[in-house]
């Protein structure tokens, strides 16, 4: 009876263990870097026109990103899934750019917007300028420095003379207005000031305040008293320039938004994790990291004892995983880096340990919170519009994931979770289960034989 009986328990226990393990296995849906890929290949196209914050382009990124952390059960972290901020945005003006020479009002010479000047988007306080020798001129090797009633203006030149490279937008930097200028458009601009003519120049920028919203989801965990764990990344960029030029960026950053949208599907099909997983699309870290430090800032009771990682430009080959630190924390000890480090070394993951404030993990750091930033620092082609999908690598997505899949796994999941979710679980419980129900048969078998 008591063999019976055992026999039973086992039985159904072997059953029940079966079933939780396909369970498992069968409702994960595993990490895929093509889906990352993909959808790196839609944020960077142009329809989005480059995500500017304040664009139209921007906020249609950022709905399709809050349906995802809708449609896959994350819960606002507050009221709603968007948490808006407000900050000045440059925005196209429509006016006519140029930049030409004249002698008491008369037009000497006009120059050609786009091959002898161009805007630079540091900032816009002002769209218009006109200078002559009576104002303040101040001449450096490679700019020129304005100075008038009307504002500041600082024009230098471009790096090889090419107007590809666009910068950031930060509101409150120094000049008010910056132009990008080619050698020659330098000495004309010192010629014409010394020569007692009238240097004018427009640009079809200025700025407006605008409402923009960072988009935050949480997968719930268990416990709540635990601190969270917040993954972050950006998703606006630099929009068009004056001749409609896209700033597609591919690798800064729609590669960090989609690597952050495949985590949070497949992880929503994960067991429940022991603590709360926050998931964060930041919008203006091109305007000087505004989405991270208001996010930062407002949730600051809420993860000011969480793990940060930051994703931003993620996916290019033969580059290492560098790991961004902000200058803060130049000299503490952080143990994500050292848990991160040490699980690279485990997945033959190289690395690199910086300590700069290029991204949104700084304003995390600023608040002493522990935080760092994934990236592929190829500088080759971001913020021009050669950053496109072309040259994104499933390869270094895919060993970007196996460190962040470890360090998840680590941080937030039990070894019950993580064994049950193994494919060698199924295995075991499937062969326990196939031995105890044959063993019926082949005791009758064997009675059979000897009868």
């Amino acid at each position: 009876m008591k063999k019976k009986l055992f026999y039973s328990v086992s039985l159904i226990t072997s059953i029940v263990l079966l079933s939780i393990s396909i369970f498992f296995n069968f409702t994960y849906s595993p990490f895929n870097a093509n889906n990352v890929k993909e959808n790196i290949a839609i944020f960077s196209s142009e329809t989005y026109g480059g995500r500017l914050a304040g664009s139209n382009g921007n906020l249609l990124v950022g709905e399709i990103i809050r349906k995802n952390f809708e449609d896959n059960k994350l819960v606002p972290l507050n009221e709603n899934y968007k948490e808006s901020f407000k900050t000045l945005c440059p925005i196209n003006n429509n006016s006519s750019p140029y930049l030409k020479i004249s002698l008491d009002d008369e037009v000497v010479e006009t120059l050609k917007y786009g091959v002898d000047y161009k805007e630079d988007m540091l900032n816009f306080k002002i769209n218009s300028l006109s200078f002559s020798e009576d104002d303040k001129v101040n001449i450096y090797t490679t700019s020129i420095e304005v100075v008038t009633d009307e504002g500041n203006c600082l024009f230098y030149v471009a790096p090889n003379n090419d107007f590809s490279f666009r910068s950031s937008f930060m509101s409150n930097f120094p000049y008010d207005m910056i132009v990008l200028i080619t050698t020659d458009t330098y000495n004309k601009i010192l010629d014409s000031v010394r020569s007692g003519l009238t240097v004018s120049v427009n640009l079809p920028f200025s700025t407006s305040e605008k409402e923009l919203v960072n988009i935050v989801g949480v997968l719930k965990g268990s416990s709540s008293d635990l601190p969270p764990l917040v993954l972050t990344a950006h998703y606006d960029h630099l929009g068009q320039d004056g001749l409609k030029n896209t700033y597609y960026g591919a690798l800064d950053n729609a590669s960090g938004t989609a690597f952050l949208l495949e985590l949070q599907r497949s992880i929503a099909s994960f067991g429940t994790p022991k603590r709360d997983i926050i998931f964060a699309a930041l919008n203006a870290e091109e305007f000087g990291l505004l989405g991270s430090k208001s996010f930062a800032e407002n949730n600051l009771e809420k993860i000011k004892d969480a793990e940060v990682i930051n994703f931003d430009m993620i996916g290019s080959d033969n580059y290492p995983l560098t790991l961004m630190l902000g200058a803060s924390y130049k000299d503490k000890d952080s143990e994500l880096l050292n848990s991160v480090e040490k699980i690279s070394k485990k997945n033959n993951v190289d690395t690199n340990v910086v300590y700069e404030d290029s991204s949104d993990h700084a304003s995390f750091n600023n608040l002493g919170i522990d935080a760092l930033s994934f990236c592929h620092s190829n500088m080759t082609k971001i913020h021009t519009p050669n950053d496109t999908v072309d040259y994104i690598s499933v390869d270094a997505i895919d060993s970007a994931y196996s460190v962040i899949e470890d360090k998840i796994n680590e941080s937030c999941y039990g070894t019950l979770t993580l064994f049950f979710h193994n494919k060698t679980s199924l295995f075991i419980f499937a062969i326990i289960f196939g031995f105890l129900a044959s063993a019926p048969f082949v005791s009758y078998i064997k009675k059979k034989k000897i009868s």
